[in-house]
């Protein structure tokens, strides 16, 4: 299964809810950070035994071996392991390396939705028309944004998911498009206030919940901090969120929802 989270505009804490959701996954599973715009994952993780990432191995290594023409289908040599051991695919530090990156993507995204045995979570970060990581998107099992409860932001997001249900990979197949809001815990209405939205727009996708909007936890997950979150609103609002995304993927290709 590929999930592609992203953003229609601004930092709505799509990175934060990716590497939250692949930590808590319950299946095995790669952390890959496709944010063209420039990931930190190289930045801010650390090996289990503190030492710092590749930036050279992830994204870029796949790459050059897709513009070789050598099959991508295999990540494991791409990979690197964070404390905590989850196995991550780190990203380019800045736009100007996507210039390299671009043509190879559509082999890129068709390696990260091919892993037998494992999920993919892929942060692809604030998302566009004529962006180069549409070919990731459009193999997606399902692309889930994060917007947080602003009407500007809303108005974003529901042009974004009018793009996106035209987006088709090779075959003709649209992913499955659900919708995350970032926000506080007492806010229980702005789920619903979205999901009315959406629905009197026309547009189709599921508002799954919400992510809690917590700080600390945030810094923690950021390399800011160093605490325990397992037990944060943080972790425990991203936790609820895998039976609903198994359950929309599973709706796409007409499978049982299994995890």
């Amino acid at each position: 299964m590929l999930i592609a989270l992203a953003g229609a505009k601004g930092a709505p804490g799509v990175t934060t809810t990716a590497r939250v959701l692949a930590a808590v996954w319950p299946r095995p599973v790669v952390l890959a950070d496709c944010d063209l715009a420039g990931g930190d994952l190289a930045l801010l993780g650390r090996t289990p035994d503190g030492g710092v990432l590749d930036p050279d191995t992830g994204l870029l290594s796949l790459a050059a071996e897709a513009r070789r023409g050598v099959p991508v289908a295999d990540l494991d040599d791409h990979l690197q392991q964070v404390e905590g051991g989850l196995d991550v695919l780190c990203g380019v530090a800045g736009p100007e390396q996507v210039t390299g990156i671009g043509p190879v993507m559509p082999a890129v995204a068709t390696a990260l939705a091919r892993q037998p045995g494992r999920d993919v979570v892929v942060d692809c970060g604030r998302v566009a028309p004529g962006s180069a990581v549409v070919p990731v998107l459009a193999a997606a099992d399902v692309v889930l944004f994060a917007v947080r409860p602003r009407l500007e932001a809303y108005g974003h997001l529901r042009e974004r998911l009018r793009w996106m249900a035209g987006v088709r990979d090779a075959h003709g197949r649209g992913p499955a498009l659900g919708v995350v809001v970032v926000t506080t815990a007492p806010d229980h209405r702005s789920t619903k206030d979205l999901a009315q939205l959406l629905a009197h727009s026309g547009v189709e996708a599921d508002v799954l919940g919400r992510v809690a909007e917590d700080s600390r936890a945030a810094d923690v997950v950021a390399g800011r901090l160093q605490r325990g979150i397992a037990h944060s609103l943080l972790v425990r609002s991203v936790r609820e969120l895998v039976e609903p995304l198994h359950h929309l993927a599973a709706r796409r290709v007409g499978e049982p929802a299994t995890y």
